[in-house]
Parts: structure tokens; sequence; C-alpha cells
């Protein structure tokens, strides 16, 4: 399934899914950015997610794009909801202050 992809200056906090609630939808919010090649590739994209320190929006979208990932190809044995909901928490915090960087 092919998604279209969103940049961060077309995120609107309404549709990103609210970590205190239902994360059903997180999954097809994370492919909205294709963090490989955001990040240059696996190794660089697994390292941000791996290491725990993103900073900026787009770090923090290429974490979650990576979770989703991890979930498909673990078959959902690796889910870490709370991490995910971090993420989310981080990233709404970040389109609502606009620091879309």
């Amino acid at each position: 399934m092919s998604l279209h992809r969103i940049s961060n200056e077309e995120l609107l906090l309404e549709r990103i899914p609210d970590p205190e609630g239902d994360l059903a939808s997180w999954e097809d919010f994370a492919l909205l950015l294709e963090g490989y090649s955001v990040m240059g590739g696996f190794e660089p994209c697994a390292d941000l997610a791996n290491s725990g320190t993103p900073t900026t929006l787009t770090e923090l979208r290429c974490c979650l794009f990576f979770e989703q990932r991890r979930e498909r190809w673990n078959g959902g044995f690796t889910t870490n909801e709370v991490l995910i909901r971090d993420l989310l928490r981080a990233i709404r915090q970040k389109v609502k202050a606009g620091e879309l960087d």
C-alpha cells in the first residue's frame, strides 16, 4: 500500500494520533514520513531510533517510522507502547509549538 507522504509543515494536530487514547492509527501515521530516505538509509535511522535521542520533529517522526517498521518485521512482538506514546506526545508538542524542523 502506497501512502501519501506528509511534510512537517503539512501536519495537522488533529490528525496526529492521541497518545492518551487508542493507538489503532499510529502505524499509518508513522508511514507518512519515509524515515530511511530522510535519514540516509536503514542504519542511520536505526541508530537514531535505538539511541533514544531524537530532538527535532523530523527526528521524532523518523523514530516513530522506525518503530513501525520494527513492529511490522517482528509481527507485533516488540511493540513498545510507552515509547510510541512518548514519541506521539513529543510530535504533538512540536507541532503545537510550531517547531517544524
